[in-house]
């Protein structure tokens, strides 16, 4: 505990960040992440809307240029999901691009979206303008008679989703996407930089985000709640920024919070060009049935 506490002020205070042995010249225009880890709060709409409200501001007080919340942030697993559940203009994304006046800085947060009569668990990219980006989770958790049987309820999206960070090509993810390496080694295909993970389950754990970062020298900010879910369960969160390296810049564990940390995506093609990991892949002798 004392050594992360220890990386942790080393990381966030005095903007340290080990993994990178270049010169600040060589390594282009840092992007300032922010990750937010907040309590799940299932249900309570309004209430986890006005601390959210309050975190990112905290975070662009921090010089913030992107801001990440987690999975389903307002709504959670609930009963009423459908009864609370917005579109992607709703009062959150208008919240958000509010508190964005002023400043160049986008908020990634996770909606229970409606569209007509369709429900999504969505990623949302809002700036001072309004909606920058649209992901709709394309893998949803099965899990047949309980409340987080996601199929029962939302349809899968059925397509990946881009944007630009300060000019840095980067993607979306939503919790059991990250499960499949496909979809991160996608975007590296595609030519992202980073990754932003929305998550809301027990806890990510840090092999997790670095193989996945190193395997694809991806940068990949994770955001998972904490706190009660809605059978009780104490999640422990584990909300991360990781570098391309699998080096994990700043984390944060079992209480609500804003970690922050410089990331370099200019320096994510020249070592993605060096990853045996990712250059090494043949698949030319892999088959996918996609029937």
């Amino acid at each position: 505990m004392a050594r992360q506490l220890i990386t942790f002020l080393i990381v966030t205070c005095l903007g340290f960040n080990y993994g990178y042995s270049q010169s600040n010249e060589d390594r282009g225009t840092p992007v300032k992440v922010a990750v937010v880890q907040q309590n799940g709060n299932p249900g309570k709409v309004e209430e986890n809307r006005a601390k959210a409200v309050s975190f990112a501001k905290e975070a662009l007080a921090l010089e913030a240029d992107v801001i990440l919340f987690h999975e389903e942030l307002l709504v959670g697993y609930s009963p009423d999901i459908k009864k609370l559940a917005e579109p992607i203009n709703g009062e959150s994304t208008q919240a958000f691009k509010k508190v964005l006046q002023g400043t160049d800085a986008l908020i990634i947060y996770g909606l229970t979206e409606k569209d007509g009569d369709q429900y999504y668990i969505s990623a949302v990219v809002v700036s001072r303008e309004g909606v920058v980006a649209h992901y709709r989770k394309t893998h949803l958790w099965s899990q047949p008679g309980n409340i987080r049987d996601e199929p029962a309820v939302f349809t899968p999206g059925n397509e990946l989703e881009t944007f630009k960070v300060k000019g840095y090509l980067s993607g979306l993810m939503i919790c059991y996407d990250g499960d499949f390496p496909e979809m991160t080694r996608s975007y590296a295909n595609m030519g992202c930089s980073m990754v932003f993970w929305l998550n809301n389950c027990g806890s990510r754990e840090n092999a997790e985000a670095a193989d996945l970062a190193r395997r694809n020298s991806m940068i990949l900010p994770v955001a998972n709640c904490t706190g009660p879910d809605e059978a009780g369960y104490f999640c422990k969160g584990g909300s991360k920024i990781t570098g391309p390296r699998g080096e994990i810049l700043a984390e944060i564990w079992s209480k609500e919070g804003v970690i922050v940390s410089d990331v370099y995506p200019a320096t994510v093609a020249e070592l993605r060009k060096n990853n045996s990991d990712y250059t090494g892949l043949r698949p030319d002798l892999y088959y996918y049935d996609n029937r």
